[in-house]
């Protein structure tokens, strides 16, 4: 794959995840003030978009497989732009429960799974895949950084009708470049004999598929409670509201460091030392966010932690390509994706169900626990696989 092509499904990786998830964090409320409801009810659409998507990851892996990687992407960008036309012109709660489901599908067709395995059937040498999938997670990576301001600012100044109408377009504009700077060469990479995904790797250390699917949704669980419950949580230790919110701001931005290590080539550890990795990091950030006694602490272990995200991002398709080889990762990836997708969705409401019982502090010294587990218990599985 080109570096312009690589650019190209980048940059819409950006725009899709900016737009299809992080987005909503802003149009939440103008959309609940419009349709005068309470605010779980709007939540509760997107709640349905993820749950959706989980359902449907499983099913779009294996079509990836079978070379349509590509379709998928193009497929769901123009759909979604043309759902995201249609919702403001009837906003009404029928039509918001009708659309962002749809746009759950659109999710599942237009996130990392596809890009993944694009990827992976283009790259037959392994250190070309993890750079690039390094370089496509940091554009990922990019995405709340810069569409929940701009979002924020198209609904201040258009109201959120038109906000959402701009983000169709450029979700469509992402989608038609992706195609034609990446998708049209990258179909004939895949074609070629000497491009062909290579077998996977049977010698490297690697745990049982269970508890990789365990180790990743751990993962999107604590991102998601700690991204859900920041301002609160650091409340509980006498920060403003404002400050709080700043230094959440860091659990975006921070993940972009370690994968663009990743994609220079600087770490090139085997995928399962970067699981290992990442799982030691998002524990001693959740551990100093539990126990740190100064601001400057705090905001270490929130961007240690979100290293350690980072880490897992771009960890979890380079080890299963490597476990499974690039031919057959779509479908292993989507069932990956299903169960991140679900720990995603419980991760907000269960952490916050501890902290009402006890505090914050406390929901993140047995959620950090929970990953220091998980990592010695990695590493025993490869260990035992040798």
């Amino acid at each position: 794959m080109s570096p312009r092509a690589l650019i190209a499904l980048g940059v819409g990786q950006c725009v899709n995840w900016g737009v299809l998830y992080y987005a909503f964090a802003v149009l939440l409320l103008p959309v609940q003030h419009d349709l005068a409801v309470a605010q779980w009810v709007v939540t509760g659409a997107f709640s349905l978009a993820l749950l959706v998507s989980a359902a449907c990851a499983p099913a779009i892996g294996h079509w990836a497989d079978r070379g349509h990687a590509g379709r998928a992407i193009e497929w769901g960008g123009l759909a979604a732009a043309a759902l995201l036309v249609v919702w403001p012109l009837w906003p009404t709660v029928w039509m918001l429960y009708l659309v962002w489901p749809l746009l759950g599908v659109c999710m599942s067709a237009t996130l990392y799974e596809p890009a993944f395995a694009l990827i992976g059937q283009s790259h037959g040498d392994t250190r070309q895949r993890l750079r690039a999938l390094g370089a496509i997670t940091v554009f990922g990576g990019m995405a709340s950084t810069i569409f929940l301001p701009a979002t924020a600012w198209l609904v201040a100044v258009l109201g959120w009708r038109q906000a959402v109408v701009v983000l169709a377009v450029v979700v469509a504009t992402s989608t038609i470049a992706t195609r034609v700077f990446t998708l049209t060469t990258s179909a004939k990479m895949v074609a070629r004999p000497s491009i062909a995904a290579e077998p996977p790797t049977t010698h490297v250390r690697t745990p049982h598929i269970g508890l990789v699917m365990l180790a990743f949704s751990l993962a999107s669980f604590g991102s998601a409670a700690l991204m859900s419950n920041i301002v609160p949580a650091l409340g509980e230790r006498a920060l403003s509201p404002a400050l709080a919110a700043t230094l959440g701001g860091l659990l975006g931005i921070m993940q972009i460091p370690g994968r663009a290590l990743v994609m220079h080539g600087a770490v090139s550890a085997s995928p399962s030392t970067l699981v290992v990795l990442s799982l030691c990091l998002q524990a001693l950030g959740l551990g100093a966010l539990a126990a740190a006694p100064s601001v400057v602490l705090i905001a270490a272990g929130i961007a240690v932690f979100a290293v350690g995200a980072g880490l897992a991002t771009i960890a979890r398709p380079h080890l299963i390509q490597t476990m499974f080889g690039p031919a057959s990762a779509g479908a292993v990836n989507g069932r990956l994706a299903r169960a991140q997708q679900l720990a995603r969705a419980a991760g907000p409401i269960l952490v916050t169900g501890i902290a009402a019982t006890s505090s914050y502090a406390l929901a993140f010294a047995v959620l950090g626990s929970l990953f220091v587990l998980l990592s010695f218990a990695w590493v025993a599985a490869g260990r035992q696989s040798s």
